[in-house]
């Protein structure tokens, strides 16, 4: 009798990293020795810009310009995660989400089933100081599914 994968989904969170590129490396590895899916998804931290347009540190126009910048770069980041998935013969899916990660990540999820969350590693000693490693955190805080580090 042939067991189901409890693992049908991945998805892999993709950032200008090293840990990302080893957690795309592993996703993929992943994903094709269970026959599951795999997503990549690049999030730009639009509250985070709202932030400091609120606090006079960013002008309108600058906010608009830096998150066209970001989409531009997230974009590229997608592109070659897809690469390194293609060299081991996945598949991946992407999607380029804007707003706060503890927010789009469950939601996410769980409109596309998702079964397991992979992430680059990061030092927790830095993760009140960069946006990435915050972001990184507040997935594993809210994630409604298992979430594995790529170190």
């Amino acid at each position: 009798m042939f067991k189901k994968s409890p693992v049908q989904h991945i998805l892999v969170l993709i950032d200008s990293t090293e840990s990302c590129a080893r957690a795309v490396d592993l996703a993929a590895s992943l994903a094709r020795a269970l026959s599951a899916k795999l997503t990549g998804m690049a999030i730009i931290e639009t509250d985070t810009l709202h932030q400091l347009l609120s606090a006079n540190v960013l002008t309108g126009a600058e906010v608009d310009d830096f998150e066209v910048g970001l989409q531009d770069s997230a974009g590229r980041q997608l592109d070659a995660a897809c690469k390194r998935a293609r060299e081991q013969g996945i598949t991946m899916q992407t999607a380029l989400l804007t707003g706060n990660s503890e927010v789009v990540v469950p939601q996410e999820v769980a409109e596309r089933g998702i079964d397991l969350i992979v992430l680059g590693g990061f030092d927790s000693n830095k993760a009140r100081f960069e946006l990435l490693f915050r972001q990184r955190q507040q997935i594993i805080d809210h994630a409604p599914c298992p979430v594995l580090i790529a170190r």
